[in-house]
């Protein structure tokens, strides 16, 4: 295996490891939850509000994607085109939309509540 697949694999690797999928589902279609979590962590303290855990980090809506999986990316700002840090993707089988969530943040000691405003926010939540 040349090095970068070898960077490659350890790389995803590192996101899969934190792989967590949450428990809110519901009818809608994936692109509508997907906005309206993208919509909240913008609006609430995860960015506007300057919360600390996500200082070093900026968002990526990837919200109409071809594969039916939008989602959005947090990603260092000092290398945007890096691996993100968490990934939050909506998907929908067999008729019921999903939200599921990955990547080395939800390892980190914010990563409990990461999961909790995520949820939240996929069942139709606005609270901060």
């Amino acid at each position: 295996m040349n090095n970068f697949a070898l960077v490659l694999f350890a790389g995803m690797l590192a996101i899969l490891s934190g792989c967590q999928q949450t428990s809110r589902q519901s009818n809608e279609s994936p692109q509508s939850m997907m906005v309206r979590v993208a919509t909240q962590a913008q609006a609430c303290w995860w960015f506007k509000g300057n919360d600390p855990a996500f200082g070093k980090f900026r968002m990526a809506a990837e919200i109409n994607s071809p594969a039916g999986r939008p989602r959005i990316l947090i990603v260092p700002k000092d290398n945007p085109a890096g691996l993100p840090k968490l990934v939050v993707q909506a998907q929908r089988v067999t008729g019921i939309t999903g939200v599921a969530t990955f990547g080395p943040l939800l390892d980190s000691r914010d990563g409990m509540r990461i999961q909790e405003d995520v949820s939240r926010w996929a069942g139709g939540g606005t609270a901060c």
